[in-house]
This record gives structure tokens, sequence and C-alpha cells, in this order.
């Protein structure tokens, strides 16, 4: 294997182990700017699609999701990662759902 395959797998390695808020998540993959009307129930909503969890149990983590489990932030890496790969792979008009 050539040695720029493994870096670039190295690489991915290492981000995989970075925790990812979800205020930062939200700011990646949340379409509606935050400073717009709506912006925190879409950003609720990507959370919940994200993590499995429910919109409901994701406002109790407070405004600015600082009572969140500390698990969320590697699922939400995951997610982050996967939603990349996505834009990347995916032809534009292939159906999202």
């Amino acid at each position: 294997m050539d040695s720029d395959a493994l870096s670039t797998q190295y690489r991915i390695d290492v981000l995989s182990r970075l925790p990812l808020e979800p205020l930062e998540y939200c700011q990646r993959w949340v379409e509606v700017p935050p400073d717009e009307r709506g912006y925190r129930k879409a950003c609720v909503a990507a959370l919940a699609e994200a993590t499995g969890l429910s919109p409901r149990t994701i406002n109790d983590w407070g405004t600015n999701f600082e009572k969140r489990p500390d698990h969320v932030l590697h699922v939400l890496r995951m997610a982050d990662m996967l939603n990349q790969i996505r834009k990347i792979v995916l032809p534009p008009d292939y159906p999202q759902k």
C-alpha cells in the first residue's frame, strides 16, 4: 500500500476520534442562518436525525446544548463524516430520503 493511502487513512482515523459539539454540527449542516427565526428548531431537528434521539430529549440539553451527554459528541462526528462523504460522492440529484 502506498504511503499516501496510509496517511489519508490515518487522518480519517484521527478525525473520527475528535468530538464534535452540537452547535458546531448545526453550523455545518443546518441551512437556516443562525440569526434567523427557526434556526434552533432546525438545529434540534438535525441533531435528532443525526443521533436518533427525540427532539424533546435534545431540547432538554439546554439553550446551547451544554447538558448533552458526552457520547453524543462522537455520534455527531460520525454523522458529520458521513454527511461529508455524501456531499462528495453522491450526485446532487440523488434522492435524499
